[in-house]
Order: structure tokens, then C-alpha cells, then sequence
């Protein structure tokens, strides 16, 4: 048996033999206790033992007897509630209402002051609060709604919440009980009067038996009973008018005729306003001294209302701009009881008169007015159009006669201009007839323009092109075969009487032009066949590192001779889809440059980085970067952008423009970003696979 104290620890007592064993804060000791004020214990359904203290959250580890702390959770504050629900979460009430799964560590923090949580027997989550009510909660959507005095709650301030086994919840308060239907959200109130030891009912002391009987502690002891056994109280309090307002004042009793009250509200049963007296408010009140019966108002205004209000805690009633007429006033309480009963209240009628326009002489006489107004102003309007008449028959007989003459001019006139209208519509259709021949010739003018034009740009593209492939093989593969064929033909005159070093030398030369116009003529190929259309294009799925691996060991032997290091930094499980021929042509290329145009002990660096739906390829040296009026023509057939390498090496610059088409091919892009004098990075991209 574990037993929480008040600044004493923990004394747990052992049923079998009758002794107890004692656990305290040691400030010496950080698996003691957290903090000998203990508020809340816990057995949950792991037989794990959670320990609420004013210092926060402990777990006992029953091997070691200690105690493991998890105040990070709950930020050190008093964990006043423990309760483990059905998906083996832990809820620790306190100031602030914290869910915290054992399994992954995660919480969810609620800003709510909380007493007790209770999960009812259809899953739903209910929490007492300090200030607010009670809290119907849900995992998915946080907190639904609260329930307050406004909803028939007998105090805001609640304390513990348990379940009959009628699926009725009851809630303990500062200031009685309440029972609560969570199907309709009515309440029934308890108190002293109905044999309960208080009114003041103590923080989470609540209990349900095997038997199905509650028991709840308060400030005077407990309560233990069965729900089904109490019987509802049918005591209807009177209801009486406290008050009437006008324009939000109160209404001072007087002694005049024409005083509104000349008694007691309660004691009136009939008002007369003046017309500008029509914003009212009527307070009304039940005298339920203890709230014990959830009472809850209605009222209902005949001539005005189309049905009664809706049942709630609100006393008073007020309507405004209300119409001349004779209106009646009726309230009545509802019990939130099992069987919702109501009572009827006394009766006010109310008499709004109208203002003197709205009386029946004020409207005869007006109406007589007006008859008489009318009947004047249709006499002279007649007399008037009597004169205008006379003067308008001799008015109309001169323009009849000059309308005779002017409509004869007018014939005249109108025939002339007839004959002129044909003969400009004959002459419009001409015009519209040339000038359609002439669109259409300018149209087909306009066509052949654009042939010649565009035929044009491309034959100066492909002379352009041709002038640059005969370049390519004229000179620049020239070149490879005349260092070939020089030192070759330096061994064969005298390879014997020349130096090991010398034969080393020329040998050297020879196999690094040779690999040069090698590497020129199978990008001429791969350019030309790609030009041609007949290079296959055939996309698998490949992995990087491989590929970039061989392509280094391929040219290995040119960067060891100019201390050259390549690192590749590329994940072993990355994949692209590619071809792979033209994937090797564009990374041997691009290597091959970075080797050309680094210094001595140099640095390339091959990497990779994973985008959202593709991936960037990176080559990157430390040489002698690109001058940035070059950037705009590296990847142009047209112009010849290659440069000398550090070593003197040649090139033509079709590397490039080679691996520009064959990453377009893949849907992909490549570009340059360089730093003079400190080197470049030849980025492009490949798809996923």
C-alpha cells in the first residue's frame, strides 16, 4: 500500500508483514524523491509506479528503489492529477494539463489548469478544471467545448469527475455536485440540504465501488451512495420581476398617473410606455439560494417572439424598437432534472402607444388635408391646360405649314444624295478588292522572307560548323601526331646512345599525345554521330560512385604526373538514371579539364548533392579559373574558347560542347561558377531514379 504525504514523502507499507519502508528527498541524493509534498500516485498497467510531487513527475525503479525524474516534462510545476488512459498515455494535471507517452517520449501540452481527467466509458475525455468548468476533450481535435454555470453547472470550480453505471457523469465542486447527462448537457445539482456532509468537496478525492456506489471527499469527510437510489427534488422556487429598465436604466416607482410603476415590479401586472420608451429590459429571478437545481430561464414576448428563448442561466430579458401595440410577457424555469420539468412564471402585459401621427384623428385629418390639396391643385392644372390648348391649335397649324415646305427640300435633297451613296458603294467594293489582293500578296511576300531568312541563319551555322570541324582535324588532331611522329622517329634514329631519362621523356610524350588525340577523336565521334542522329541514347539506372570511380582510374596516370589528387565524395547508394557511355564522356571530360588547367599539387573534387527531384554532379579544382568574358562562349561550337593548360597541354574545346548536348539529352542543365586564379566548379544535373 503506497501513501502520499504532506511534506512526509512516501510510506509504503507491506500488507503481508505489517512494516513500512519510507522514501524522502535527499538534496544530497538526485534519484531520491523529488520533493517530499506528494499529490498524486499511480499504478499504471505495467505495475509502473508515477509519483506527482509539488518538484514534478517521478518514476520508482523498484530494482534500484529510486527515482527517476522527468520534470523537463512538466517544467517542474506541482502535478496535482495522475490518470493513465485506455492507449497507456499518462496525464499530469497540474497548471498546465500534459499528455506524455512512456514509449516515444512525446507530449502534448494543453493550457488548462486541471484537477482531475477522466476518460468515460465511450472514450471520451473529460477535464475538471480550476476556474472554467468541466472540459469535454479529443486527441484529434484538442478541447471541444466547456460546460459552466451558464450551462447549469452548480460551480465553475471543479474538483473530480467519475461515471455511474448509468453513463451519468458527476462532478464535485467547491460549492456542491452536480450530475450531467453528456447525451442531452443537462445537469442536476446537489447540495447540503439534500444530505450531503458539505457543499466543499475536496481535489480528486473520488471513488467508484465494485458495487457501483460513488464516494466523494470534501472538507467535512465523505460521502458514500448509490446514484440509482436518489430520487429528484420536484421543488418549483417561485419566480418573481426583479427589475425594469428602460434604456439600460431601472425604473423608480412613483405616485403619478403617468408613472410607469407606481408599485413593486413583482407586485405589476400591466405597463404603459409612450411610443420613444421601446428599448426595455425585464430582470426576473427564482430564489434557488443553492443552486442545487440547475435552474435554467425561458421567455416569451406574445406579439413580438416567434417561440420561447432557449433554456439557459440568463435573468433578464430585453427587447428594443418595439412596434405600437399591446404585447405579454411570460418567463418560466426549466430543472435540468431527468425529466426536464418546467414552471410557470407570472404574466406582464406590456401597452406601447403610438406617437400622435400614428393616432386615428391625427390620420383623418391629414387625410382631409390632403383630399382638399388635391382637389385645388386639379382645378388649376385643368384651368391651365384649357389655356395652353387654344394656344397650341394656332401654334401647330403655323409649323404644319412650314414642316409642308421643308419636307418638300428635304425629298429633293435626299434623292440626290441616293444616286451619290451608290456610286460610293460601287466604288468601296473595288477598293476592298484590291486591297484584299494586295494583303495577300504582301502575306506571301512576308513567307518567303522568313524561308530565306531562316535558311539562311542555318547555312551560316553549318559553314560555321564545318569551318570549326575542319579546324578541329586540321590542326588541333594534327598536332598529337606530329608529337607522336617527331619523337618516335628521335628513338628510332638513336634510342641506343640516348639516356634512360631522354627515352623516359620521349616516351612520356609520346603516350600523353597519344591519349590527347585519342580523347579528341572519340569526342569528334560521339560529337558527329550525336549531330547525325545515330548515337544511341539508352537511359538505366546506374550507380554514381561506380561510374566516377572508373572515370578516375581512367585518368589516373595524367593527374599523377602533374601531382594532381582526385577525391570523390559520393554516397555508395546513390543512383541516377543515365546512359551510361554519355555519363563517362561528359564526367572524363569534364576531369580531364580540371586536370589541364590545375597547377602542381592540385585538388579535384567529383561530389554529388540530392535535390527534391534530381540530382547536382560537381566537379571542382583549385586551377587557374576562367576569365569571366569566356564564361558566355565555353559551351559554343562557333567560336574557340580553349586556352593552354598549365602544362602546355592543347585542347579544342568540343569537350564541352559535347557534354552540354549530352546532359540536354537527360532533360538536364550544366553550368560554370568560377573565381580567377582560385579555380572553377562544372555543375550539372541528372534525374532520379
Amino acid at each position: 500500500l503506497w501513501i502520499g504525504t504532506f511534506q512526509g514523502g512516501i510510506d509504503v507499507l507491506n500488507l503481508q508483514t505489517n512494516t513500512f519502508k519510507h522514501f524522502k528527498n535527499d538534496p544530497d541524493d538526485p534519484a531520491s524523491l523529488s520533493n517530499n509534498t506528494v499529490s498524486a500516485l499511480l499504478r499504471d498497467s505495467k505495475n509502473n509506479i508515477w509519483v506527482g510531487t509539488d518538484g514534478g513527475l517521478d518514476k520508482f525503479d523498484p530494482v534500484s528503489e529510486t527515482f527517476i525524474h522527468f520534470n523537463n516534462i512538466i517544467d517542474n510545476q506541482t502535478a496535482f492529477h495522475l490518470f493513465e488512459d485506455r492507449d497507456h498515455e499518462i496525464w499530469v494535471g497540474g497548471d498546465w494539463l500534459v499528455i506524455f507517452n512512456p514509449q516515444n517520449q512525446q507530449t502534448i501540452r494543453i493550457k488548462e489548469t486541471t484537477r482531475d481527467v477522466f476518460q468515460d466509458s465511450k472514450d471520451r475525455f473529460w477535464i475538471a478544471t480550476k476556474s472554467r468548468g468541466i472540459a469535454l476533450y479529443s486527441k484529434g481535435k484538442g478541447i471541444i467545448r466547456y460546460y459552466t454555470e451558464e450551462d447549469g453547472l452548480v460551480n465553475n470550480q471543479t474538483l473530480a469527475i467519475l461515471e455511474d453505471n448509468e453513463h451519468y457523469l458527476w462532478i464535485s465542486t467547491t460549492n456542491g455536485l452536480s450530475k450531467f447527462d453528456p447525451e442531452t448537457g443537462r445537469f442536476h445539482n446537489y447540495s447540503l440540504r439534500n444530505g450531503f456532509q458539505d457543499n466543499v468537496f475536496t481535489k480528486g478525492a473520488a471513488a467508484k465501488t465494485s458495487k457501483g456506489e460513488l464516494i466523494l471527499g470534501g472538507i467535512s469527510g465523505f460521502n458514500i451512495f448509490n446514484p440509482e437510489k436518489i430520487i429528484p427534488n420536484n421543488y418549483f422556487p417561485p419566480i418573481v420581476f426583479t427589475d425594469l429598465k428602460l434604456f439600460n436604466k431601472s425604473v423608480k416607482i412613483g405616485n403619478l398617473k403617468d408613472d410607469i410603476l407606481t408599485k413593486s415590479i413583482s407586485e405589476t401586472r400591466e405597463i404603459i410606455l409612450k411610443y420613444n420608451q421601446n428599448s426595455i429590459s425585464i430582470d426576473f429571478a427564482s430564489f434557488d439560494y443553492n443552486k442545487s437545481l440547475g435552474i435554467q430561464y425561458s421567455y416569451f414576448l406574445e406579439g413580438f417572439d416567434n417561440d420561447w428563448s432557449d433554456p439557459s442561466a440568463n435573468r433578464t430579458a430585453t427587447y428594443t424598437n418595439l412596434d405600437p401595440g399591446k404585447y405579454s410577457f411570460r418567463v418560466k424555469t426549466t430543472i435540468l432534472t431527468d425529466q426536464n420539468k418546467d414552471n410557470m412564471g407570472p404574466e406582464l402585459k406590456i401597452i406601447v402607444l403610438p406617437p400622435f401621427w400614428k393616432t386615428l384623428w391625427f390620420r383623418i385629418i391629414v387625410l382631409l388635408t390632403f383630399g382638399l390639396a388635391i382637389y385645388f391643385a386639379y382645378y388649376l392644372k385643368l384651368k391651365l391646360y384649357r389655356d395652353k390648348q387654344k394656344e397650341l391649335s394656332i401654334l401647330v397649324k403655323q409649323r404644319t405649314h412650314e414642316i409642308t415646305l421643308a419636307n418638300k427640300t428635304l425629298l429633293e435633297r435626299q434623292q440626290v444624295i441616293e444616286d451619290q451613296s451608290e456610286e460610293l458603294l460601287a466604288q468601296t467594293e473595288n477598293l476592298k478588292e484590291v486591297n484584299n489582293q494586295l494583303i495577300e500578296k504582301q502575306g506571301l511576300i512576308k513567307s518567303q522572307n522568313d524561308t530565306i531568312l531562316e535558311a539562311n541563319n542555318e547555312l551560316t551555322k553549318l559553314n560555321t560548323t564545318k569551318d570549326r570541324i575542319f579546324s578541329i582535324i586540321g590542326h588541333d588532331l594534327r598536332n598529337p601526331f606530329n608529337v607522336v611522329s617527331g619523337f618516335s622517329g628521335l628513338l628510332l634514329e638513336d634510342y641506343r646512345n640516348l639516356p634512360q631519362e631522354t627515352v623516359e621523356m620521349y616516351l612520356n610524350q609520346i603516350s600523353n599525345s597519344s591519349k590527347s588525340g585519342n580523347l579528341l577523336l572519340e569526342n569528334l565521334l560521339q560529337w558527329s554521330r550525336n549531330q547525325t542522329g545515330s548515337m544511341s541514347f539508352e537511359p538505366v539506372r546506374l550507380n554514381l560512385l561506380s561510374v566516377a570511380e572508373e572515370t578516375s582510374d581512367y585518368l589516373e596516370g595524367t593527374a599523377h604526373k602533374k601531382k594532381i589528387g582526385i577525391k570523390i565524395q559520393i554516397g555508395q547508394e546513390t543512383y541516377v538514371e543515365a546512359d551510361e557511355n554519355m555519363l563517362k564522356t561528359i564526367l572524363r571530360n569534364l576531369l580531364s579539364n580540371g586536370i589541364k588547367y590545375s597547377r602542381e599539387n592540385g585538388i579535384i573534387t567529383l561530389f554529388s548533392t540530392l535535390k527534391s527531384d534530381h540530382i547536382e554532379i560537381c566537379v571542382s579544382d583549385t586551377g587557374v579559373g576562367i576569365p569571366e568574358e569566356k564564361l558566355p562562349l565555353l559551351f559554343n561550337i562557333e567560336t574557340n574558347t580553349s586556352t593552354i593548360g598549365t602544362s602546355n597541354e592543347t585542347g579544342t574545346g568540343l569537350g564541352l560542347i559535347l557534354c552540354k548536348e549530352f546532359v540536354e539529352k537527360h532533360h538536364g542543365k550544366i553550368w560554370v561558377e568560377t573565381k580567377l586564379g582560385l579555380g572553377s566548379q562544372f555543375i550539372f544535373t541528372l534525374p532520379l531514379t
